[in-house]
C-alpha cells in the first residue's frame, strides 16, 4: 500500500464523487437522461467512497476494470440517436477514468 492510499482518498476518487454529484444534479433537474445520470451519481458516489476507503491498489484496478465495462456498455446506446450525445460523453469519461485509476496503481509490481 502506498503513502497516498494511507492518506486518504486520492485525486481520482476526489474527481469521481464530484462527477457524481454532477450527475445527480442533472437528475434532479430533470435534464435529458434524468434516470441513466441518477443512477450514474450514485454509483459514481460509491465507488469513489469504497475505493477510498479501500485505498489499495486492488481497488483501483477494480475500479479501472469497472469503468472500462461502463465505457463499454455504453457503445451499443450510442446506436440510439436520442441517446447518442450521453453515451459517446459516457465513453470518454469512462476511458479518463480508466487511464486515472491505472495511472494511481503504477506498474504494481512486487515487493
Amino acid at each position: 500500500m502506498t503513502r497516498r492510499a494511507r492518506a486518504g482518498a486520492s485525486p481520482v476518487e476526489l474527481g469521481r464523487a464530484v462527477l457524481g454529484l454532477w450527475h445527480l444534479s442533472r437528475s434532479f433537474r430533470g435534464r435529458d437522461q434524468a434516470v441513466l445520470h441518477g443512477v450514474l451519481g450514485v454509483r459514481q458516489l460509491a465507488q469513489a467512497a469504497l475505493v477510498a476507503r479501500a485505498g489499495t491498489g486492488n481497488a483501483h484496478t477494480l475500479s479501472a476494470l469497472v469503468d472500462a465495462a461502463h465505457g463499454a456498455t455504453m457503445v451499443p446506446l450510442a446506436l440510439d440517436p436520442q441517446r447518442r450525445r450521453f453515451a459517446l460523453q459516457q465513453v470518454w469519461i469512462a476511458a479518463a477514468l480508466t487511464v486515472a485509476e491505472v495511472a494511481v496503481v503504477g506498474r504494481g509490481g512486487r515487493r
